[in-house]
């Protein structure tokens, strides 16, 4: 027997939504930020086997009105949104005749050129 539920498939327009993605240096930890989310509009469809399109159609008022709340919500929750991205290489010690030196990468930053990422860093060995 075959499960039955409400069952849409939701897409926003325009697609793809691009949004722009402010990278930084947290301590050792590339960061990401999303900036400038553009408006969006929400668009459900019913699908699914017979059963699930007609509870869908049942519940369409329902999910009309989420689709219309939804792109405001979402723009407020994804506009200025940070998250850790990854740590940065922490670079293996090196052994030479018995003594253990350990590469350390100071003032490390982040930027662009030619549109591209860069990272630099001063090395030294500690």
């Amino acid at each position: 027997m075959a499960d039955i539920g409400i069952s849409y498939d939701a897409s926003v327009a325009p697609a793809p939504l691009r949004v722009r993605v402010r990278l930084s240096l947290s301590g050792t930890t590339v960061r990401a930020t999303l900036e400038g989310v553009p408006p969006f509009v929400a668009a459900l469809r019913p699908v699914g086997n017979v059963g699930e399109l007609i509870l869908s159609g049942v519940a369409w008022p329902v999910a009309q009105t989420l689709a219309v709340l939804l792109p405001p919500v979402g723009h407020r929750l994804l506009e200025g949104q940070t998250f850790d991205l990854l740590p940065l290489p922490v670079p293996p010690p090196l052994h030479v005749k018995g003594h253990s030196l350990t590469p350390v990468l100071d003032s490390p930053s982040l930027s662009s050129r030619g549109g591209m990422l860069s990272f630099t860093a001063t090395p030294r060995l500690a």
